[in-house]
């Protein structure tokens, strides 16, 4: 029997500044046509002073919180590479989005072909200062729709890569592009039928650093018992593994691992 339980993907969180909560979320409500789903006071650890959740559409968490010492489990670096993991979001014309942000003044990259096949720009959220990606796809019927898509994970080795994450987070190889320098692999989605999609793209120049970037995938563990099995047996298998923080005796609890290339995996369960 496996020691990784079943993984759904639950989302991401973005972790920004106390009192950057409402900014985030004009900013998403502005260009990507979103809205508010939830908003509430939540701490995401006993520890912590105070704390803001906000929920957006498609299971992205805008969260913030005051806490007088680093969490274990949930903290960001504001400084540094941006790391390999790309958040990326679909569009149906990219062109003109491109072209919006750069009148908007909002950091972006040229335009680049990538996996699927398909082009992308990656930019940068003013103020806070996280990466996100957008992608074309002309199947999409309105212009103004900005939908989910898969994310991109940038490893130095492919086959090695591939064989961890099938070994360590359970996923599973959906399409095989090693010929095209990606794999495409799986998880299930939590509250949704369907799979999440993740592309795992060879990149010579992806960093071999932890990153600890504000953009974060979420996998949800839905056995309580099986989340801490799941993060000893992380521990036995040599992978570095945070601690264990939230609320520990009853609530939610979350901890993080990083891959070989130092890209990060959240996971958590109530």
């Amino acid at each position: 029997m496996s020691s990784v339980p079943n993984l759904y993907f639950d989302g991401q969180l973005i972790d920004v500044q106390w009192g950057n909560e409402k900014i985030v979320a004009e900013w998403f409500a502005k260009y990507f046509g979103w809205s508010i789903q939830r908003q509430e006071q939540w701490k995401v650890d006993p520890r912590c002073e105070d704390g803001q959740m906000t929920q957006m559409e498609w299971g992205t968490w805008i969260i913030s919180y005051i806490a007088m010492e680093q969490l274990p489990h949930h903290y960001a670096a504001r400084s540094g590479a941006d790391g390999n993991i790309r958040l990326c979001f679909r569009i149906k014309e990219l062109q003109a989005k491109h072209h919006l942000f750069q009148q908007a003044g909002i950091q972006v990259t040229p335009i680049y072909n990538g996996a699927g096949p398909t082009t992308y720009f990656d930019f940068w959220v003013p103020g806070e200062g996280f990466r996100l990606t957008l992608q074309e796809d002309r199947s999409i019927e309105s212009m103004d729709s900005v939908l989910p898509s898969w994310i991109r994970i940038g490893v130095i080795d492919l086959d090695q890569s591939v064989e961890w994450l099938t070994k360590h987070l359970g996923m599973k190889i959906t399409a095989d592009h090693a010929d095209q320098g990606y794999m495409l692999m799986s998880l299930k989605l939590n509250h949704l039928d369907g799979d999440s999609l993740w592309v795992i793209e060879q990149d010579a120049q992806a960093s071999i650093n932890k990153a600890d970037s504000q953009v974060q995938p979420i996998c949800w563990i839905q056995e309580r018992d099986e989340f801490f099995r799941y993060h000893q047996f992380l521990i036995d298998s040599g992978v570095e593994t945070s601690d264990i923080g939230g609320f520990v005796t009853r609530g939610m609890v979350s901890f993080h691992c990083y891959d070989p290339n130092g890209n990060r995996y959240n996971f958590s369960s109530m």
